[in-house]
């Protein structure tokens, strides 16, 4: 059996600490993987404000677009599947001066005990032509030539039209992935699993405006995407 591993390593300069208890087996999560994870989170004190281990349903999220606090998204790196991590989070990598709810007072430090339960494929993504400059960040707009369809050939982008785009919560995982770290000039050509697309459901998800449910994007397809970016704004 593994011992826990005492050593605090520093991720940031904001003093963010975390201790793997155990390592895991298999590839290392990065930035813009999609996991799944059973968390339990303490005050320093040690009251308990929120947990869904004894719930049985894990938390599903992507790493790296906001969609939990900045102490996550930085603390999940380089965790393998069935490994288990401390982290200690400083409030600036928290909720900072606003209190959460009721739970959560303002300025907290808060700990987190999480176990990763599972990394979604990702997406397998070819660069076709070297881009220049900064890559995109969080906070940031790309604009591009978008071409993405189905494995079926069904298009739902107009590569004859510019698009723009930002890395965000709302869109879904897969585009995430393919304009994640991108630059100015790059192309690149991503096959987006179904799991980080429209899943099981397919596009539309319902019948709406005409059309059948998953009559665009079957149930279960993969997306082809192809992606130019030729601007880069905040």
């Amino acid at each position: 059996m593994l011992a826990s591993i005492t050593l605090a390593v520093f991720i940031s300069q904001a003093a963010l600490k975390s201790e793997d208890v155990s390592l895991g087996v298999g590839d290392a999560v990065k930035q813009y993987d999609v996991i799944e994870v059973f968390y339990t989170g303490t005050l320093v004190g040690g009251k308990e404000f929120d947990s869904n281990v004894k719930t049985g349903k894990s938390l599903r999220f992507q790493v790296g677009i906001g969609r939990v606090i900045k102490g996550w998204d930085l603390g999940v790196i380089g965790m393998k599947p069935n490994g288990e991590r401390k982290l200690i989070v400083p409030p600036d990598l928290a909720y900072g001066p606003e209190a959460y709810g009721n739970l959560i007072p303002a300025n907290s430090t808060l700990n987190f005990t999480i176990k990763l339960a599972k990394v979604l494929p990702r997406s397998i993504i070819t660069v076709l032509a070297e881009g220049k400059g900064e890559p995109l960040k969080l906070g940031q707009f790309v604009d591009c030539k978008l071409s993405v369809k189905s494995s079926t050939g069904n298009e739902i982008a107009d590569p004859t039209k510019e698009s723009r785009l930002a890395l965000s919560p709302k869109i879904f995982p897969g585009i995430n992935q393919a304009i994640g770290g991108i630059k100015v000039g790059e192309k690149r050509k991503v096959i987006v699993n179904s799991e980080l697309a429209f899943g099981d459901k397919g596009f539309p998800p319902v019948d709406q405006n005409g059309k059948k449910a998953g009559s665009v994007i079957p149930p279960k397809s993969d997306l082809i995407i192809e992606i130019e970016a030729t601007k880069i704004s905040d």
